[in-house]
């Protein structure tokens, strides 16, 4: 029998947090400005990876400043 491993397709705000290397609170207020989707599924709040790769696309980017 085989076993097929499955990747993750959402994480919880604590993870997501982690994955980004941001606070928790942070999340939140990217989830409270609109920069942020994230899905309920009763009282987990979850981000999808989608959802976290268009927020990653969205971010400004830094700009280097011209000596």
């Amino acid at each position: 029998m085989e076993i097929v491993q499955a990747t993750k397709r959402s994480f919880r705000v604590d993870e997501f947090a982690a994955r980004n290397s941001i606070s928790r609170a942070q999340v939140y207020i990217e989830l409270k400005e609109g920069r942020l989707n994230a899905r309920k599924v009763g009282s987990a709040t979850l981000i999808t990876v989608e959802d976290e790769s268009a927020w990653l696309a969205a971010l400004p980017t830094l700009k280097s400043s011209a000596a």
